[in-house]
């Protein structure tokens, strides 16, 4: 896979993601903006773990030492200076609360941001590729891997990179620490961190991995079939073939269960050897102090010292299972980001270029056909739009006027001929650019469950009042928004759910207005409408946008009186109103 289509342009997927997402060599472009506030996360995470080691080793060592000067009489338990280490303890537990409790905002919030960053990146790679390099994936998979996988793979900072780096470098200090005090102890306490950390990574590392695929693939696909479900629910009710569908969607949640009980299995089997190696461990540091004390090499207090001290260094070891599982299930998220993000068209990495006045449309000899078709939609179709000018397209329905919309904004790949706008061949911009000059009144069109006001501004966020009543007045929508108790600042609901189809549509149009681009394409405008109000909007319209290009797709004839010219689209050619093909 070429650099250009993986993340932040590494040339590897999946595992080499992770590499380089460890906060002491992070090269990715994506994540670097955050780099200091990863390795912030990790000296949190080191310091609770330490205040952690020295609050247990020293209370073992003060409760210890004041037992043993209470034993040794009175006046050894009057000598006993019981205030600093009892102020130390207080210390040690004061920064534990406060470092954990920084540790868990720092992460959670590093993880939010990394998660924002990789959709964007995801988002900035899937739209380029709709509609045509998503034709054959299913919505489900792709709405999954946006949401699910991007989660996974934000959470390996949190979930895999701070509990390892803590491990490591709170083991090795632990280790240290033991080597001033008593070097036996030192190596015994070394030697059963790397037994425990061997043992994890032995029995999860590569075994878990094919469970983790498996229980990626069954949730991945029960969200795809739940997405399909809702979305032709009524379909299936008509149909009769619901039961079919929820035995599927049972058969996936199943299948989705029986890998996660496989999983925790493991990592439960996992844990449970953490906690035998630990208890090994405790019990030869505890012969090796207690041989010391003998020798005379350890005082009495320093032998609990070191026991709590270890059952304090195991500590840091304990999330290395949950880790390893975590790991797995990122490694595999990474690789489909980067195989979901990775065919994106490397044209759109390039500066796109930017048409200019005037904005003139030439097509020549067009074809163009969909996957696995067979048959043209558009057959040599050639036509010129002059700036200014009132076109309607007209023709049967599937005779290609909404893929030739399609076209025009370099949504689907053109098999020969060109289409130039502008002076510019399109394959050489995009779409973003495009929408800069062009509004497109689409029969396709969706409503956000927002207010009125929210829904037009969307479509030109800079728009003042007056701006917004003009849209509304031109697509004869003034009076109906009047009458609500709210005006413009009225929910619509769900989709549009309180407008009627052809307000809705209207809504629509006036977004396009509102927009002020040189050009406004109109798909079925005045579909359900009456011939008044039909008529009302279309004079509106001329009247609202004398200078702009109106190219209108409509079956109704009321229109095309507005237009100072007609083509009719069939057979994959464009004719002129009035010849035969």
């Amino acid at each position: 896979m070429k650099n250009a289509n993986t993340i932040g342009g590494v040339s590897r997927a999946g595992s080499g993601i992770l590499a380089l997402l460890m906060p002491g060599g992070m090269g990715l472009p994506v994540f670097r903006p955050v780099r200091w506030r990863m390795r912030l996360g990790v000296v949190l995470a080191c310091t609770g773990a330490v205040a952690n080691f020295g609050l247990l080793t020293l209370s073992g060592w003060l409760l210890a030492g004041a037992a043993t000067a209470g034993l040794a009489g009175a006046i050894a338990a009057q000598s006993f200076n019981i205030l600093l280490p009892a102020t130390a303890v207080r210390f040690f537990a004061t920064i534990r609360i406060l470092a954990r409790y920084l540790e868990k905002v720092s992460t959670h919030d590093t993880a939010l941001r990394l998660t924002g960053r990789l959709r964007s990146w995801l988002y900035a790679r899937l739209a380029p590729m709709a509609p045509a390099g998503l034709v054959s994936v299913r919505g489900g998979d792709v709405l999954n891997r946006f949401v699910s996988d991007t989660d996974r793979v934000a959470g390996w900072y949190t979930d895999v990179a701070v509990p390892c780096w803590r491990a490591l470098l709170c083991g090795m200090f632990f280790t240290g620490i033991f080597l001033c005090l008593l070097p036996k102890a030192a190596t015994a306490l070394g030697i059963g961190l790397i037994l425990a950390a061997m043992g994890v990574w032995a029995l999860l590392a590569r075994p878990v991995s094919g469970l983790i695929q498996r229980s990626v693939e069954s949730h991945s696909a029960l969200q795809a079939e739940l997405a399909d479900t809702l979305h032709g629910l009524g379909e299936w009710l008509v149909l009769g073939a619901m039961p079919r569908q929820v035995a599927k969607l049972t058969t996936c949640q199943t299948a989705l269960t029986r890998a996660h009980r496989h999983i925790a299995a493991r990592e439960g089997v996992a844990g449970s050897l953490v906690t035998l190696v630990m208890f090994c461990t405790v019990v030869a540091v505890l012969g090796i102090a207690v041989q010391a004390f003998q020798a005379g090499q350890l005082a009495g207090p320093e032998v609990p010292m070191l026991v709590l001290g270890t059952l304090a260094a195991f500590d840091v070891v304990s999330a290395l299972p949950g880790a390893c599982v975590a790991s797995a299930r990122t490694q595999l998220g990474a690789t489909r980001l980067t195989a979901c993000g990775g065919e994106s068209n490397t044209t759109h990495s390039l500066s796109p270029a930017v048409p200019a006045a005037p904005y003139d449309l030439e097509i020549r000899d067009l074809c163009f056909s969909y996957p696995h078709a067979g048959t043209y939609v558009l057959d040599h179709a050639s036509l010129t739009v002059r700036q200014g000018e009132k076109l309607a397209i007209i023709g049967p329905s599937g005779a290609g006027k909404s893929s030739l919309v399609s076209l025009l904004f370099n949504f689907w790949p053109v098999q020969s001929g060109s289409i130039v706008f502008s002076g510019v061949d399109i394959s050489t911009t995009d779409a973003e650019t495009l929408s800069a000059l062009i509004s497109v009144a689409s029969q396709d069109f969706h409503l956000f469950t927002a207010t009125l006001r929210d829904n037009l501004l969307l479509a030109a966020p800079q728009a003042s009042e007056a701006d917004i009543n003009e849209a509304l007045n031109v697509a004869q929508l003034t009076a109906f928004v009047a009458a609500l108790p709210q005006g413009l600042d009225t929910l619509m609901g769900n989709e549009g759910l309180r407008l009627s189809g052809g307000q809705a549509r209207r809504l629509c149009v006036a977004q396009a207005v509102l927009r002020r681009t040189p050009w406004l394409v109109l798909d079925e405008p005045t579909e359900g409408l009456d011939d008044t109000t039909e008529q009302a909007l279309m004079q509106a319209l001329l009247a609202a946008c004398p200078r702009t290009t109106i190219l209108c797709i409509s079956h109704r004839a009321g229109v095309l009186p507005f237009m100072d010219r007609v083509v009719r689209l069939e057979g994959g050619r464009l004719w002129p109103e009035g010849e035969k093909t």
